[in-house]
């Protein structure tokens, strides 16, 4: 099983290569999906049915 260490690290990578990959693209649609992967690796948890605003599905302030 990977370290908690590492998987944090994966998930920084993937922020950041998803962030680069905004940047050199002018597609609304691909970049709204870009933004969700990065939303879903700082999050490390599925927020695609979450309301915008908050952190995750299902939560009620």
């Amino acid at each position: 099983m990977l370290s908690t260490e590492k998987i944090s690290k994966a998930f920084l990578a993937i922020i950041e290569e998803a962030e680069k990959a905004q940047k050199k693209n002018s597609s609304d649609k691909v970049n709204k999906r870009l933004q969700t992967i990065i939303s879903i690796a700082k999050h490390q948890s599925d927020i695609r049915g979450a309301e915008k605003g908050k952190c995750c599905a299902g939560h009620k302030k």
